[in-house]
């Protein structure tokens, strides 16, 4: 009589470690699929940002084109020559230039 008695205390102690084991991998699973989930979530918010961040760059860079043209026919209104980037010229020899002319004193 004990032997059945322990064999179904040990039946039970089995049953209730495996169904505790279930439980703990069905927590782990929801948790992973809510994880999931919320990252995915994140990842459409991001690329719905850089979608914008296009849209906006691209809008940016044709008010800046029609900016240049603008301010273009403005002085081509005004009469005077569109400006244009030039290098600068070396002012250094020229300035040397000018101390070497000076006479010197005997």
């Amino acid at each position: 009589m004990k032997r059945i008695s322990l064999v179904a205390v040990a039946a039970l102690l089995f049953a209730g470690a495996q169904l505790h084991a279930q439980a703990t991998q069905d927590t782990s699973k929801k948790a992973a699929k809510a994880a999931a989930k919320t990252a995915d979530k994140a990842a459409m918010g991001a690329k719905t940002a850089a979608k914008s961040a296009e849209k906006s760059a691209a809008t940016a860079s044709a008010d800046a084109k029609t900016a240049t043209k603008a301010a273009a026919k403005a002085d081509t209104a005004a009469g005077m020559a569109p400006k244009k980037a030039h290098k600068k010229s070396s002012s250094k020899k020229s300035s040397a230039m000018k101390k070497d002319t000076t006479a010197k004193k005997p």
